[in-house]
């Protein structure tokens, strides 16, 4: 019966937590320590009431050394990418005293959510309690974010990709990484980059696209190493009976990675969905275009006829060349949809094109064009778009 108490207790004392954040929230209460406050007192709580002795195994050992090689490896691809494609300042302040400050109001009150996730999972040791103290902790962040600042759909969206994923998929692998191991595990993928968060004071100039794509591929290695090395370490599966598994996994993983480059530009082809029906009937609203990215030698050689992909302020347009003129001496193009009435009202010269349309798929971009509306709504074109 005490011990029955004891554990309806600890799961109202989560949800009391995450009910004292959300009134802050909604009240615009502003308390720097209240975190340290909360999972302090949750800490103490778990401590107190639910003692026991911990083990360390030598397997969970190996899992820990496991994933910190895993994470120390991406920080070091993640900012040698800084080198290629440039830093941007931290927005945190990493001054001597800044560093204090964010050691104690930050990191300190994550180190103790992670000993309350590691208590907690280790009494119940049951699904719907490793499922209960993941989504507390994932609604806990959210609050405690600035996600809800949004005033139009794009920063919407990006808050989506930018908070609300990454959060939902980090919780879900450290509650996976406690069920099988120990808090030490989680603190190998937690600590390089609470380091790297808090207290370095440049990080790569990655959107948050590019930083969502990185994480997922974080998660993925650390989430598929770790399970092999627990499956083969513990519960002593022989490595063949999940050779044909193994090898489908990673050849799943690797697919969905090369798109993802492949989609965000990484390679010298890229999809680009056509918006509009100002190229009809050669492509028209919703197809896929395959753009070749040109350097400056390649766009040297382009032709009347040829079909382009060239950037106009913070737009794209993808119109074919009907003249090629020479400006005070510089090379320019002008430009017109299949579909318009005029020409482009501008010339366009070499450092505004990216690249040329190789491949037309039709309809395949219509996914891009609702998200694209759905976040520029009011967007005003200054080109013809099609009659």
């Amino acid at each position: 019966m005490v011990i029955f108490l004891k554990k309806n207790c600890s799961w109202l004392a989560l949800l009391f937590v995450l009910f004292i954040r959300v009134i802050c929230f909604f009240f615009h209460v502003n308390i720097p320590i209240l975190d340290f406050i909360l999972f302090g007192s949750l800490f103490i709580f778990f401590l107190l009431f639910f003692r026991r002795k911990s083990h360390t195994r030598n397997y969970q050992k190996s899992l820990t050394k496991t994933v910190l090689i895993i994470v120390i490896s991406y920080y070091i691809i993640y900012y040698l990418l800084g080198l290629i494609i440039g830093f941007s300042y931290n927005f945190y302040d990493t001054s001597w005293s800044g560093i204090v400050y964010n050691a104690f109001i930050f990191v300190l009150p994550l180190l103790l959510r992670e000993k309350v996730r590691e208590r907690f999972v280790h009494i119940y040791k049951n699904r719907s309690s490793y499922i209960f103290i993941t989504i507390i902790f994932i609604c806990y962040e959210i609050f405690s974010s600035t996600f809800f600042s949004f005033q139009n759909n794009e920063q919407l969206v990006s808050n989506i990709f930018s908070i609300m994923i990454p959060c939902i998929l980090e919780n879900i692998l450290l509650t996976y990484l406690v069920t099988i191991s120990e808090v030490k595990t989680i603190y190998a993928y937690f600590i390089p980059s609470l380091i790297s968060k808090y207290f370095v004071p440049i990080l790569p100039d990655l959107d948050w696209f590019y930083r969502l794509l990185l994480q997922i591929i974080l998660y993925i290695f650390i989430y598929s190493f770790v399970s092999n090395e627990y499956l083969l370490k513990v519960l002593r599966r022989p490595p063949k009976s999940e050779k044909g598994q193994n090898i489908f996994y990673y050849l799943s993983v690797s697919i969905v990675i090369v798109l993802g480059l492949f989609v965000a530009g990484f390679f010298k082809y890229q999809p680009v969905a056509v918006l509009t029906y100002s190229m009809d009937p050669t492509f028209t609203r919703g197809d896929a275009v395959i753009i070749k990215k040109m350097d400056s030698s390649e766009k040297k050689l382009l032709q009347k006829d040829d079909v382009i992909q060239y950037r106009r302020k913070d737009t794209t347009v993808i119109h074919r060349i009907v003249d090629i003129v020479d400006n005070q001496g510089e090379r320019g193009y002008i430009l017109k949809g299949d579909n318009n009435e005029s020409d482009d009202p501008f010339i366009v010269y070499d450092h505004q094109i990216i690249g040329k349309a190789t491949l037309i798929i039709p309809k395949l971009g219509y996914p891009s064009v609702w998200l694209s509306e759905f976040l520029h709504s009011n967007g005003e074109a200054e080109v013809e778009v099609g009659r």
